[in-house]
């Protein structure tokens, strides 16, 4: 495999803006030994070369940073400027060294970032990513309402793989397979760690999600025909069996085989009368293959009316289900421990709203179970409608906000200077 290595913020901790006078190539008197390494990053990459693989650092840091860092601290070659999350600059090293894509396989690269920016490179390209997160201690409260650091959005970049430590990295390389969200490979059991936190009952709440739904370019492994399928009134019997073998399979192995928490009912969020298929969800719920009480807590109220997809942002969507979403047991749930099952997270409204439900009634631990997760859209490359040149993606830097560029010559591009939005993406 040709692991493709981002530097700063993965290998050495240089984010901090005491170091861009050396990234940027202004300062290039800098010594090695003021660039702090992040901890068992060099024998990663050791451990990987070991292994057969190799390794190239790819940074849009200057070549005078870049290379003398790669080179002396981790011994492998790189390139710098790369200009992520364009895919022209790395597109053609890629050719020039690996073949590619001409003669090797996108599935023979993983690109390894600590950003939504090499997770974006890397779908633009199709090749199988990891975001290497933060560690638990990192985690906030809830994710959702810090949108620029927060925990779930870093997942929702749609990385093939989310890992947490160089240990768990490896073992992504050894087996990707295995490694693999569960509704991505047959052999897959791995979710995404959307979310996870003490709750008020002195329990846990988890979010996790098993495949991805993915927008715009991806490697092989997203799931979105899975995602469409599932929601068809055409879906056979013979596909859904395939997804509750899949779903059980994670429930048994990965869930309820530990025995930090013991789990005694699982249910699913209600489907509206007007949802196709009809009883989209209790359909799979009850053909679970686990050894759990099974029960339709959740209804929604007959008043109803329009739908949850017409609010555009997670405090209207949260507002709708509370009005007409009520939780139902004729059993006390206090103390219990609750799986809910849902087809797709996408703000994260659904399974707040669920959860707190649940909290409201007593129960301790709840894990919300989503099938799908609606990943970051991916802005790619366009031709300039001014000068036919390509447009490069940059990002504002008072806000974020990605915005397309033809980037003219004082700025060290062949472009006319073209500016415009780019819409429907999230930063």
């Amino acid at each position: 495999m040709h692991i493709l290595l981002d530097l700063d913020g993965t290998l050495v901790k240089t984010t901090a803006s005491k170091y861009d006078d050396i990234k940027y190539g202004r300062n290039r008197c800098f010594s090695l030994d003021e660039i702090p390494i992040v901890e068992g990053a060099r024998e990663f990459v050791e451990a990987a070369k070991k292994r057969g693989h190799s390794v190239t650092i790819v940074s849009d840091s200057h070549d005078a940073y870049v290379g003398p860092v790669s080179e002396k601290i981790f011994d492998a070659p790189w390139l710098a400027l790369a200009d992520k999350p364009n895919t022209a600059k790395l597109r053609s090293y890629l050719e020039r060294r690996f073949g590619f894509p001409s003669s090797a396989i996108a599935e023979e690269f993983l690109v390894v970032g600590d950003t939504g920016l090499n997770i974006q490179l890397a779908r633009g390209l199709s090749i199988p990513s990891v975001l290497l997160l933060p560690g638990p201690g990192d985690i906030p409260y809830d994710p959702y309402y810090d949108g620029l650091a927060s925990w779930a959005r870093l997942c929702m970049e749609g990385a093939t793989y989310n890992c947490r430590s160089f240990r768990e990295l490896l073992r992504v390389i050894e087996t990707p397979a295995k490694h693999r969200l569960v509704l991505e490979d047959k052999q897959g059991n791995a979710a995404v760690r959307m979310f996870t936190a003490r709750n008020l009952n002195d329990g846990y709440t988890l979010i996790r999600c098993i495949g991805r739904q993915q927008q715009g370019p991806c490697d092989a492994y997203g799931a979105i025909e899975r995602y469409y399928k599932f929601g068809s009134e055409d879906r056979t019997e013979n596909f859904l069996g395939e997804v509750v073998r899949d779903v059980s399979r994670y429930l048994n192995d990965e869930v309820m085989a530990h025995d930090a928490i013991r789990w005694d009912i699982i249910t699913c969020v209600a489907d509206k009368a007007t949802t196709k298929p009809p009883r989209k969800m209790a359909k799979l719920l009850h053909e679970l293959n686990v050894d759990l009480q099974k029960n339709e807590l959740f209804v929604w109220s007959p008043e109803v009316t329009g739908s949850i997809r017409q609010e555009k942002h997670r405090a209207g969507r949260m507002g709708f289900i509370k009005r007409f979403v009520r939780l139902e047991s004729e059993i006390d749930l206090r103390g219990k421990s609750v799986i809910v099952v849902d087809d797709q997270f996408t703000t994260g409204a659904t399974a707040m709203s669920h959860v707190d439900m649940l909290l409201e009634a007593g129960v301790r631990n709840v894990l919300f179970l989503a099938l799908f997760y609606l990943t970051n859209e991916v802005p790619v490359e366009k031709s300039c409608p001014r000068c036919g040149k390509i447009a490069r993606i940059k990002y504002r830097k008072r806000d974020g906000s990605p915005f397309y560029n033809c980037v003219p010559p004082e700025y060290n591009g062949n472009g006319c200077g073209w500016m415009g939005n780019i819409t429907n993406v999230r930063n």
